[in-house]
């Protein structure tokens, strides 16, 4: 039998083993009950509702023309290269004019021979001293002479080619002391004072589209400066398909950006935003991620928010509509200010205490 010390000895180190267990399993506990509170990312259900379409865009010059001699001949001069900024009326080549002006000697020569002519039967007829048809020829003879040399005056005006708007020389064709014929192009001038932004609409999208609907908000981003958006104003649409790829072509206005050297033919993002704040609209859109399934149908995780972020999951049952940018559209099942959970729904269970974590933008 253990003596009476040992025995004092032994219930003092039974007091402290249960004390320091009896702690442990406090300080368990507390972790315990503190590691149920889950942090989740919520969004905040809100009426109305934001579409967004995207769509493939090439930038164009506002203004572009091909430009070309109106009659053949040598090149003279040539007072532009390629990247030159000009100004309406300037000079941009010329041709000889040796040709031209030889012809326009002819034809007043010519016009004035018809005309002397036709002078002297006009006070001959008068005596009855030529018929009627004579005097009708010589009358057809000076108006075909006279168009002639109209004809010839204009070809020596054609042989100098001026801008016919300010822009920027975009390609030059023609070497200078080379034959050009008229139907050949000499160069091309862009205006670059604002551009245009094209893009190709499906007639699926195109056919959903109402003519006396609110403006949408158009904009274009661009590689290497995605940031930033860049907006657009309505120029026109086309009323007729591409034949072979059934899509409608509508083009947009775009100010010259400042911070960007934008040229024509680089690539643009093209974001149609049609935001409804009506009231009206109680359709909602989440991402289609939230939306789970299963043999009780579709359905999506809210936290019941109780005090200081504080608050529990519950299952909230759904119908969907349709699918787009924006997200999935919850035609019932959400009200507004309701916060739905959009990560980790996996690890999550109805009645589970969260905290909510930053919302979602």
């Amino acid at each position: 039998m253990p003596s009476k010390n040992q025995f004092s000895k032994i219930l003092c180190v039974g007091a402290f083993v249960c004390f320091v267990s009896a702690c442990g399993q406090d300080g368990v506990s507390q972790s315990t009950e503190q590691k149920k509170v889950k942090p989740v990312r919520t969004m905040t259900v809100a009426l109305g509702s934001t579409v967004s379409k995207s769509f493939s865009g090439v930038v164009d010059a506002i203004k572009t023309a091909e430009l070309g001699f109106r009659v053949s001949g040598e090149l003279k001069s040539v007072n532009i290269k390629e990247g030159d900024e000009v100004k309406k009326g300037k000079v941009l080549a010329s041709l000889d004019e040796t040709d031209f002006k030889i012809s326009l000697s002819a034809a007043q020569a010519e016009y004035d021979r018809a005309k002397s002519e036709f002078d002297r039967a006009q006070s001959l007829i008068k005596q009855g001293a030529i018929s009627r048809a004579d005097f009708d020829k010589l009358k057809a003879s000076k108006s075909n002479a006279k168009a002639q040399l109209e004809s010839a005056k204009q070809n020596l005006k054609y042989t100098v080619l001026r801008a016919p708007f300010s822009g920027v020389i975009a390609k030059q064709y023609v070497s200078n002391f080379e034959k050009i014929t008229s139907s050949e192009k000499f160069a091309a001038i862009q205006d670059l004072s604002a551009f245009e932004v094209k893009i190709d609409v499906p007639e699926s999208i195109m056919i959903t589209i109402k003519r006396d609907e609110e403006e949408r908000e158009v904009f274009a981003i661009f590689d290497g400066n995605q940031s930033r958006r860049y907006p657009l104003t309505f120029k026109e649409v086309s009323t007729r398909a591409d034949e072979r790829t059934q899509t409608y072509s509508v083009k947009f206005v775009m100010k010259v950006p400042r911070d960007i050297n934008l040229l024509p033919g680089m690539s643009a993002k093209v974001f149609a935003v049609e935001t409804n704040n009506d009231g009206l609209n109680h359709d909602v859109y989440v991402p289609a991620h939230t939306v789970l399934e299963d043999s009780a149908g579709r359905f999506v995780y809210v936290v019941d928010i109780e005090e200081n972020l504080l608050g529990k999951v519950a299952r909230r049952s759904v119908v969907v509509g349709a699918l787009n940018e924006n997200g999935i559209q919850i035609v019932q099942g959400l009200e507004e200010g309701d916060q739905v959970i959009t990560a980790g729904m996996s690890k999550v269970s109805v009645g589970l205490l969260v905290k909510l974590m930053d919302e979602v933008k």
